[in-house]
């Protein structure tokens, strides 16, 4: 199976302008005299420039083929343009081998103004000029899409009926892709940009009866507010328009830059047509223009085992991981510049039987083992290392992620199977036992107490 990219639609599409613009140029030389002398390399390059201004962004939306269309819808005055092309194709009937194939593009534009605010040419159909932001009336949004599909499918039966597809050979593809581009002009002196790329991936492959299918979903969202009052804001924005890339960092007349990135991977197999194992995952990465990231990542493997990480890092190199392993352990990861990272565990047993055990555990006295409430214990990481040599073997691997991947494996089937290992690896050859190495926690700090105040007074 094939990883998906967030490659942009095909540069091959057609662009299409968004507003049309007036090209004074031209026209006004062909009525020049004839003794004066035109510099074509400079037309053609005033040209390009304009083309450049007038275009929402490169490969923003399909050219459409029909006239945009007007209506309202509220109170605001819509106009959308739309278009599309595609083809599919397959073999002929009869014969063993069945394939298709199918790809489709398709684009639109959308833009909404305030009903009030619209001017003539808007309510005859006449797009704002994106190369002029300062024209638009506040509340405008524009919005320019393509999209594109292709996929196929192909398959050898190894005899008649639904027993014969399962058992024979096949695969299939599809992929789509779309590029979103909006902006909006929140205020007098802003216009709010978004770029949006989401790509999605499916295919499958099964042999004999055995299938395997994978879906793919990846999406990334970056915004930047221009305050196009000033040179330095209107030069991005222009940048911007130019180039469909939007600033990576906070400046001059750039403000609020965002960028999240976000990753869904479902994996399934099949036996037959029965679903026998299943694991997903799912990624989101945030960052903002000051240089603060944020990784949030939850993951389910085909055992049912789970773990959720939410990793926050700050600009100045100090940053937090919190890392949540099934119901059971819970890695804390503080980091610091110059300073190699500090881990604590924390396990967690509510389970009566397993909490009386895992007391046991970690503890010499097995009248301890008589107390059925949640337990709780901490670790360092010297200590959470010597429980999984004990427990797994002393060749560990070093680093968080062996470690973490270890008790993933240990707490997967259940509190009380968890504990039942924990508590065996006390035992010695002769009878007695070694308890675990543990850290006090920290004394929880009393959650502060809320005012109290009378209820308000009914208006009814």
């Amino acid at each position: 199976m094939t990883s998906i990219s967030n490659r942009p639609v095909s540069p091959a599409l057609p662009r299409t302008p968004v507003a049309p613009v007036e090209r004074q140029g031209p026209a006004a030389e062909s009525q020049a005299p004839a003794e004066q002398q035109v510099d074509t390399a400079q037309l053609a390059a005033a040209a390009r420039a304009d083309r450049e201004r007038s275009s929402f962004t490169p490969a923003a939306a399909l050219r459409p083929s029909g006239r945009a269309s007007v209506r309202t819808e509220g109170d605001n005055f819509v106009m959308e343009a739309q278009g599309q092309v595609g083809n599919r194709g397959s073999t002929p009937r009869g014969g063993r081998l069945s394939a298709s194939g199918s790809f489709s593009a398709n684009g639109s534009v959308r833009v909404e103004v305030p009903r009030q605010a619209a001017t003539d040419a808007m309510r005859a159909g006449q797009l704002p000029n994106p190369a002029a932001p300062e024209t638009w009336p506040v509340g405008t949004r524009a919005r320019a899409e393509v999209s594109g599909q292709a996929g196929f499918n192909a398959s050898v039966p190894a005899g008649p009926g639904r027993a014969g597809r399962e058992l024979g050979l096949g695969a299939s593809y599809d992929r789509s892709q779309t590029q979103r581009y909006e902006l909006e002009r929140t205020s007098p002196d802003t216009l709010r940009a978004t770029v949006t790329s989401q790509g999605r991936q499916q295919d499958a492959a099964n042999a004999r009866g055995l299938e395997g299918r994978q879906d793919q979903r990846l999406e990334r969202t970056q915004t930047a507010d221009f305050n196009i009052t000033q040179p330095e804001g209107r030069a991005a924005y222009q940048d911007f328009l130019r180039t469909g890339q939007l600033p990576s960092a906070n400046g001059p007349g750039v403000s609020n830059v965002r960028t999240t990135d976000g990753l869904d991977q479902n994996r399934s197999g099949r036996v037959m047509g029965r679903e026998v194992a299943t694991s997903a995952r799912q990624t989101n990465l945030t960052g903002d223009g000051d240089g603060n990231q944020t990784v949030r990542q939850t993951d389910r493997n085909v055992a049912g085992s789970t773990q959720s990480t939410d990793l926050r890092v700050n600009p100045d190199g100090t940053g937090q991981g919190d890392t949540r392993i099934n119901d059971s352990v819970r890695a804390t990861t503080t980091t610091r510049p110059g300073q190699p990272a500090e881990t604590n565990y924390d396990l967690t047993f509510t389970d009566p039987n397993a909490a009386r055990i895992a007391r046991g555990a970690f503890s010499g006295d097995d009248a301890a083992m008589n107390d059925g409430s949640p337990y709780s214990v901490r670790l360092n990481e010297s200590q959470a290392r010597e429980l999984l040599g004990r427990t797994l073997g002393p060749d560990m691997a070093g680093g968080q992620r062996p470690m973490d991947q270890a008790f993933r494996s240990l707490s997967q089937r259940g509190q009380e199977v968890f504990a039942t290992t924990l508590f065996n690896a006390t035992q010695n050859p002769d009878g007695s036992r070694r308890p675990l190495a543990s850290t006090p926690a920290p004394t929880p700090t009393p959650a502060a107490t809320q005012p109290q105040f009378e209820p308000a007074p009914s208006i009814s």
